[in-house]
Formats: structure tokens, sequence, C-alpha cells
């Protein structure tokens, strides 16, 4: 073989390897869709939001009791998140042994602390013992783990001392009648199995809307007066089609299934991620599964890898239980819940008791609570209490990352001039690897943040790709090279601003001792942080220029 063909074929391992890096794409953001829809399934997926964000109201069917008027309405971290309004649940708890009684006969375990007219109010009813806060669950990536077998989730089960959740067994709505229990992955008891029975039940039991799995109104406190003729006059079921013939549970439910889980970034190798597994959080925050095989299933959900990090188990949480049993779930016993977003939930918790303070502060709290008496926690607790200052800071980290998109340095969910100019600053650079700041810029994991990282950059970025000033170079490129500035961090160039070549501006900064650090900037021209006599050249020639 030729010297002149090796170096062809060598060529071409090179080209294959850099497309390679390329196809590595961007993960959605939060709030967004899985990628891969198909056109029909992304109308189905925006039809589906806009349900998901619909107002309702009594003469739409709302009520008579009720929590709120939208699903949006809790689910707002983005819509389809985590939220922060929590509701109530009650019930009675015989300590002579009799055990747990949801009082379903007073309108139990769920107040309804709304209603449409006062006469129809719900209250918590005076011979309630237990009184419990839930706060919202999201449903970004519900798709995909409702498609998490079975059989996955039961391997996680480990009977005996210590960690030895269970699963919770339960049927679906739309299961035929008969139909075996299927394995509960949805709600702070794992009560739920499937997304459209989610979305029926929020429907009756948040918003008062019946359908067609659940036909009779909530009736306030259940046995006591006034009567639901007197409450609610909209004929039921209330979720009638709409004018393509869907009903508002399906809509929702199209819009959860398709929506993204949250991203990971960086994806793998974060020492916080080993020493979280170290100290036994991974023992119930179990990292990874792959949904199911199933041809019914859609393409963008059917067999794909996720890391929810959770059992989807309920476990003894000892006095960090809510006191409220449902199903085969104990008065002590709580869902996994799944970390992915973890960054941007406030409050944490089933019921809400770690809010506010930043992510570390909710953390430690939150950690420090899963080591109260009686919780299968206790030991990875005191094991996280007992790593130094900085191994800590290194779990938190970790945990920063879950909900984190690629180049979003900011951590805003949006990928702008602010995490443009973070880029700039890891352009160039390494070696670096997970642990490092500028891991969030190397989409790839290859080490550095290169033009490879920069074009997939590119793909998600919000700013200005135009070429404002005529140099035939995108504008980010300009910025990204530093021969341009965004001292206003408005992801346009600054010499394409209206007045960036009015030498009166200039004078007025001088003037003006710099006062407006912005506009200082702008006619730094020099990039020397000052505004002097040196920069006035720059700008005589652009007015001469003009």
């Amino acid at each position: 073989m030729t010297h002149a063909i090796i170096r062809l074929v060598m060529a071409a391992c090179v080209s294959v390897a850099a497309s390679s890096v390329l196809a590595v794409d961007p993960q959605p953001r939060m709030g967004e869709p899985l990628r891969g829809l198909t056109a029909a399934q992304v109308a189905r997926f925006n039809a589906g939001k806009t349900a998901f964000q619909r107002i309702f109201s009594a003469a739409e069917g709302l009520g008579p009791i009720l929590n709120q008027q939208s699903c949006a309405s809790c689910h707002n971290n983005p819509v389809g998140g985590s939220g922060s309004i929590s509701v109530t649940r009650f019930g009675f708890f015989d300590e002579k042994g009799g055990g747990f009684d949801p009082l379903n006969n007073l309108g139990g375990s769920l107040l309804q602390s709304e209603s449409i007219s006062t006469e129809c109010a719900e209250s918590i009813p005076p011979e309630a013992t237990v009184i419990a806060t839930r706060i919202t669950t999201s449903s970004l990536g519900l798709g995909l783990l409702e498609a998490i077998p079975d059989a996955a989730i039961l391997a996680n089960e480990s009977p005996g001392p210590g960690v030895s959740g269970h699963a919770h067994m339960v049927t679906a709505f739309e299961d035929p009648p008969m139909s075996p229990a299927r394995v509960g992955r949805f709600g702070w008891k794992a009560q739920v199995a499937t997304v459209l029975t989610f979305s029926a039940d929020a429907a009756l039991n948040e918003m008062g809307i019946t359908n067609r799995f659940l036909t009779q109104e909530n009736d306030p406190n259940g046995v006591n007066p006034p009567s639901l003729g007197t409450c609610d006059t909209v004929p039921d079921p209330e979720d009638g089609p709409d004018v393509e013939g869907f009903h508002f549970i399906d809509r929702v439910t199209d819009f959860q299934r398709f929506l993204a889980s949250p991203p990971q970034t960086p994806k793998s190798g974060m020492t916080g991620e080993a020493l979280f597994v170290s100290v036994g959080c991974a023992a119930c925050h179990v990292a990874s599964y792959t949904t199911s095989n199933n041809p019914a299933l859609e393409d963008s959900i059917r067999t794909k890898t996720i890391r929810p990090y959770s059992d989807f188990l309920v476990h003894d949480m000892g006095l960090l239980g809510d006191g409220i049993a449902q199903g085969q779930a104990d008065v002590r016993e709580i869902r996994t819940p799944p970390l992915w977003g973890v960054r941007v939930r406030d409050p944490l918790l089933h019921d809400g008791r770690v809010a506010g303070g930043t992510l570390a502060s909710r953390i430690t709290q939150a950690v420090t609570e899963h080591g109260v008496f009686g919780s299968e926690a206790a030991s990875s607790a005191a094991a996280y209490a007992a790593l130094l200052p900085a191994q800590k800071n290194q779990v938190i980290a970790f945990l920063d990352s879950l909900g984190r998109a690629e180049f979003d340095a900011n951590g805003d969910n949006v990928i702008d001039a602010h995490d443009l100019a973070d880029f700039a600053g890891c352009y160039g650079g390494g070696p670096y690897n997970a642990d490092s700041p500028c891991a969030v810029h190397d989409i790839d994991q290859d080490g550095d943040v290169d033009d490879d990282d920069f074009n997939m950059m590119l793909t998600v970025y919000s700013g200005s790709q135009a070429d404002c000033n005529g140099n035939s170079v995108n504008d980010a490129r300009d910025l990204l090279l530093m021969t341009s500035t965004d001292c206003n961090l408005n992801s346009v160039p600054d010499e394409c601003a209206p007045d960036s070549s009015d030498v009166s501006l200039f004078v007025s900064v001088l003037l003006a001792q710099n006062l407006d650090p912005v506009l200082s900037c702008m006619v730094d021209k020099n990039h020397d942080g000052g505004v002097d006599g040196d920069d006035i050249g720059p700008w005589i020639a652009a007015l001469l220029g003009s």
C-alpha cells in the first residue's frame, strides 16, 4: 500500500471519528418533547400541552369541589414538571389495632380545598386524627417510566433487614376486568401504574372533571349535605370529545407520555455519583433502566436507556412517613422519588418540609430527614454525614447535574449569551474531567471544549446566528473568538447596535467617568477595561468609514 493511500485511509478514519463525535445530540431540556417523535406525535404533544394548561370553569364541569383549575397550576416547574403547590390528605388511625381508615364516607382521604360555591365546600371532618401534606410530583418523562418493565422494578425488591422496599401492585383504570395487578410507579405511594390512570384520577380528584373511568362526582364530605344535584348541574361525564374527537384525559396523557426526561450533564463520570453509591443512596435511588421492547410502544419510548434514580418501590421511612395508607402502601411507607430534575425542585420530600435556600442546603436537610427513627435510609444518611465537606460538595455537584442541559452553565434551562460567554472561557482548554465546571460544555466528553462542542451548541443556542457586521462570520462565533463583544449580553455583537459608531456616545461615557458598566464596555474599543483617549482612534475611524 502506498503512502498516499495510507494517508487517504487515515483521513477517512479521522473523518468517521469526527462525524461520530458530531452525532452526539444535545439532550432535550426540561419541558421539551422526546426526541424522534413523528410529526403527528409532535402535534399530539402540542395539543396535549394546550389541554394541560386549560383552565376549567364551573360551566365546563369544574368542581363541585377541587384543588386547582388546571393541570399546569400544580405541575409548573416547567409546565409538566414538579411544583410547590401541595394537597392535604386525612384519615383516622386506630391505635388499638384497627389500622388506618381513609374516611371515604366523609370525603377522604384527599381533601378538595376549593369549591365552586360556599355551600358545596369540603372540610377536614372532626373524625380525622391524621392530617398530611403532599407536594406535586413531576410528570417529566412519564411515558418512559411507564415503559419500564414490571420485572425490572420487581428485581429491586430486597426482603430482609435494612433496605426492604416492595412494589405496590395495582390495576389500571383501562385494564379489562379481572386483569392481573401490575407494578405501580407514580404518586407518593406508587399507587398508579399508567399515565392514563394518572390523568383520569387527577381530572376528577383535583379538578372535579368526571370522565369515562370516573363518572361520579366527589360528594363534599361524603354523606354530609348538601346533595350533588345542588352543587354541580353539568351532566356527567363532563370530559366530552373535542372537535377532533379527543377527550381531555387522552390529550393530557399524550402530553405527559411524550415529555422528555430531565437531562443529565455530564452524563457520567462524576466523583459525586461514585460517593452517592458508596454511602448507600443508590440502594433505593437506582440509576438506570432500559424501557420495554414492546412493539406497541412509540420509537421514542421503546428500548431507551433512562436514568431516573429510583427503584419505584415503597419503603418504610419511619417517622418520615406521612401516616396515610393507600392500597398496599402502609402509613410509614413512601415511594422512592426519581431524582432526575432534582436540581430545580423546591420544596423537597413528600410533604415539602425542605424548602428555600440553595440546592446544597435543601439536599443537606433532606438527607438529614432520611435519618429519622425507623427509616430504612438511616444508615445512608449517617454515611453521608460522615463524608468530608469536600466530598459532600461533590455529591451535591452530582445532584446538580440531574436536570442540567448541555451548555447551560447558569442552569436557567435556556442556552443564551451568558452560556456562550462561559463557553468561551472553556474553549480551547482542557483536559477537563466530569467534575470540572467546563464539563457542561464538553458534550462529547472527550476532555476538551472545541469546535465539535461549539457546533453542537449552535443547534440549541437561542442567540443570533446571523452576520450582522458583514464579516462573513456567524455572530455567535464572533463572540466566541472575541472578535466582537457583547457587553449587554443580548446575544448580538455590540458593533451592530444602532448607535455603535456614534462618537457622542463615546464622549458621554468618557465624561460620565464610566458610570454605566454596559456602555463603558461597549465603547472600550481596545478592551483594556477603561474608557480613555486610547479608545478615540477606533471611534474616529468608524465615523469616517460611515
